[in-house]
């Protein structure tokens, strides 16, 4: 991606960004001119016989030199979003490191693959704590930084298709998106007056190792896109504020048509 100045002077925070859609995004923000603090809990490198290691692989420290290496200025910091600890953390030594939380980017997230008469409670139990509480305690820990800065700000969360409808072996997990969507379309509305934007986007089919190690039937028609297809729509979403674009549920395959530069906002 080409270097570009949207971003520019803004910190932005992104979670999962080992690999896949975060490092996309992480990558993205930095060549838009921003500060990037590199959030995950791959600190080290996936061993070479593990599943889908092309997929599989990655770490914080990776994506950061990658940034660096393009010029761009990056922190990694590990973070278990399943640890309250963690998240305090990261909100913590991003304000100390950089000074400010401009821009955050939750798109830490687990599968949760089974049928309900099967399902195992330890893995709705995760799927759940990554997929809700996680990116709801991330909010309640970078918004008083936010707020307190008074210059507005975004937020935004990764979803899924699977929250609109059925997906095979998916109850678990199409719950905790659609939860996951009626969260930060409400943390929207909270945050309103202080001009900070939080809107949920869903990336689509993307080739990233959740959808190369689940089977996911039903969805062998939609187009499998590379990670860094997201990349335009997230830069144009970490842009704004609640003043030009906010409380939206979009789609990225729609950036450009439906919403994004020069399109009337839609009625929520």
């Amino acid at each position: 991606m080409a270097a570009t100045g949207e971003l520019r002077g803004k910190v932005a925070v992104v979670t999962g960004a080992s690999r896949g859609i975060g490092r996309a995004m992480s990558l993205a923000f930095a060549a838009a001119g921003a500060q990037v603090v590199v959030a995950a809990r791959t600190e080290n490198e996936a061993p070479p016989d593990s599943p889908f290691a092309k997929y599989g692989s990655g770490t914080i420290n990776d994506t950061a030199q990658q940034i660096a290496e393009a010029g761009g200025e990056a922190l990694p910091i590990t973070c278990d979003v399943t640890k309250s600890e963690d998240l305090r953390d990261l909100a913590e030594r991003t304000v100390k490191h950089f000074g400010r939380i401009d821009i955050v980017a939750s798109n830490a997230g687990v599968d949760c693959e089974s049928p309900v008469v099967d399902l195992e409670e330890e893995l709705l139990d995760r799927c759940l704590t990554v997929n809700i509480r996680g990116p709801i305690l991330l909010c309640k820990y970078v918004l008083p930084q936010m707020i307190e800065q008074k210059g507005g700000g975004s937020i935004f969360c990764i979803t899924s298709g699977a929250s609109m409808g059925y997906r095979e072996n998916r109850v678990g997990y199409s719950m905790s998106k659609a939860a996951l969507d009626r969260a930060y379309l409400s943390i929207a509305e909270e945050v309103r007056e202080h001009n900070i934007a939080v809107n949920v986007l869903s990336p689509g089919r993307v080739d990233t190792w959740m959808n190369r190690r689940g089977d996911w039937p039903g969805t062998a028609h939609i187009p499998m896109e590379q990670p860094d297809s997201i990349n335009n729509a997230a830069v144009w979403l970490a842009a704004q504020k609640a003043s030009t674009f906010t409380a939206q549920r979009i789609e990225r395959a729609e950036f450009g048509t439906n919403w994004g530069p020069g399109i009337p906002v839609p009625t929520p």
